[in-house]
């Protein structure tokens, strides 16, 4: 996560050389960076939240259908058209209320919904002094994909020296 923000923060420097030239739409595209920061920072916190107090790091066999969901190692599935059938059926089983249910505190995380309240709170106020600039915003809320694509882009690092 931390090589994440250090990719952010260098697209947003960069962000900051090109639209020095004007402040509103500087201003639009720093307010949607930071509150598009807000909503991601929520939705890490709030999944890694859930999967801490889902997961006991002792319980294998739950980590080893987390990897293998089909469970391809201990079978051979012959017909890919038969293995989704077979997951569609066990998904329509289980019942998506279910799922819903027990993930519900990730997608509503009270820091993620905070994020949001700030993006639609800066927009609001933003439209209502009139400084308000689309391109702008847009190009702030860019910053967030355009930084996980970077991140996606770059080998892995080696955690094992640490």
């Amino acid at each position: 996560m931390r090589r994440y923000f250090q990719i952010a923060a260098i697209i947003d420097i960069l962000l900051l050389f090109w639209l020095f030239g004007d402040p509103k739409v500087l201003l639009n595209s720093q307010i949607a960076f930071i509150s598009s920061l807000l909503v991601v920072l929520g939705s890490y916190y709030g999944y890694s939240r859930l999967v801490k107090r889902s997961v006991p790091l002792e319980d294998r066999d739950y980590i080893d259908r987390l990897e293998d969901r089909f469970d391809l190692e201990r079978e051979e599935v012959s017909n890919a058209k038969e293995l989704f059938e077979q997951e569609k059926k066990r998904i329509k089983q289980s019942g998506n209320l279910k799922v819903l249910r027990q993930t519900y505190s990730g997608f509503l995380s009270p820091f993620r919904l905070v994020g949001y309240l700030f993006m639609i709170v800066a927009v609001l106020v933003l439209i209502r002094k009139g400084w308000f600039d689309t391109v702008g915003f847009l190009i702030g809320l860019a910053v967030v994909p355009a930084s996980a694509f970077v991140v996606a882009l770059l080998p892995e690092e080696d955690h094992s020296s640490m």
